[in-house]
Parts: C-alpha cells; structure tokens; sequence
C-alpha cells in the first residue's frame, strides 16, 4: 500500500472549478474545468479527497468509496493509515469527480442543480443515471457526451 507523501503533484484538474485538496470552492468558469493527468492518477489521489468529494455529491463517503471499488472496512483503513488511492482506484475518482465538475460548469456553477441531475435517470441515456454510469469509462463518456449537448442545446 502506498502512503501519502507531503507533496503529490496536482496540475489543473483539482485546482480549477472544484478545489477537493483545500476544500475551497472556487469560480467556476464556462469552459470546461481541466482533466485530470495521466501522471496524477497512476501517483494515486489522497483517500480523503473521496470524503471530500462524497461530501460535494451528498453521499455517504463509504457509498463513494464502493463506486470507486473499494470496500467500507478496506476505506476505512485507508483513510486512517493515510494511504493513497491505487492507479485504477483514482482513475475511478476522476471520473466521478470531473463528472461532477463538468455538471456544475454546465448548470452556471449550481452544485445542487448538477447534484439533482447526476442522481437522476436521463432520457438522454437511455433512463440510465449518470453517477452509476460514471463507474465505467465508457459509461463516464456517455454521461459527459450528454453535458456537452446539454451546454451546447441541444438536449436529444
């Protein structure tokens, strides 16, 4: 298991529009935020920000944690042995996180309006919700194909 270091690089993607490392809210501009790096995600993300971010999504930090695929108890002692994320276990996290991101750019930085639309089934995809979607990259990718037309108008 990898323990978190003083310092784990962070680029754009958790400083721009949604600050999940200082827990600060920041503006949120139009365009959309910057992704996560490659680099970012195989160093792993620190096991709190899955707290911070179950937190922005209204979840249980346990249920955020078993959509990332890892268990309560193992969550738990993550968090208290201060123990960073896996490759595949931050990849999951990015994808829930900048998922979240985009929807709140998307609804003119209303968390609670992307909150409501992120647990709530789409017509848009198929009658699926785009929060259990985003467990899969493929399904990730269809949730944000519909924010972008969502953005641009054109809805179906």
């Amino acid at each position: 298991m990898k323990t978190a270091r003083a310092t784990v690089p962070v680029s754009g993607f958790l400083a721009s529009g949604l600050d999940l490392a200082s827990g600060r809210s920041t503006s949120i501009a139009k365009k959309y935020p910057a992704r996560p790096t490659h680099a970012e995600i195989k160093v792993g993300y620190a096991t709190k920000l899955v707290v911070k971010l179950a937190g922005k999504l209204g979840i249980p930090a346990a249920d955020m944690a078993k959509r990332i695929g890892v268990s309560r108890s193992t969550f738990h002692r993550m968090l208290r042995d201060n123990v960073l994320l896996t490759g595949h276990e931050s990849d999951a996290f990015a994808r829930h996180s900048t998922l979240f991101t985009q929807a709140v750019a998307v609804f003119d930085g209303d968390e609670q309006a992307a909150r409501q639309w992120l647990e709530a089934p789409q017509i848009g995809l198929g009658g699926a919700v785009p929060l259990d979607l985003a467990q899969t990259t493929f399904g990730y990718r269809e949730a944000e194909k519909l924010l972008t037309r969502i953005d641009h108008g054109v809805y179906a």
